[in-house]
């Protein structure tokens, strides 16, 4: 998933427009309840489980730092090829 398509899903997910994703989640207009969904949005479309306190990481409060924490998250869980 790249960015754009990231963006989407924040968009689809909290109700709010994406122009920069640097831009803090809070400052998007996106509530706690939003924040739910949205990690409950990113845990299925990745497959992972976001560990609540990583949340409270200022570099995962952008729609740009969440992509990153889930792809890491993503590739850390995917099997070893063989």
């Amino acid at each position: 998933m790249n960015q754009s398509q990231f963006d989407q899903l924040v968009e689809r997910v909290c109700a709010v427009r994406v122009t920069d994703p640097q831009t803090p989640l809070v400052d998007l207009g996106v509530d706690s309840l939003h924040t739910i969904a949205l990690v409950m949005a990113v845990e299925e479309e990745f497959g992972i489980e976001v560990d609540p306190d990583a949340l409270a990481d200022p570099a995962l409060a952008s729609p740009a730092g969440l992509l990153q924490y889930a792809q890491a998250q993503a590739g850390a869980a995917a099997p070893a090829a063989v």
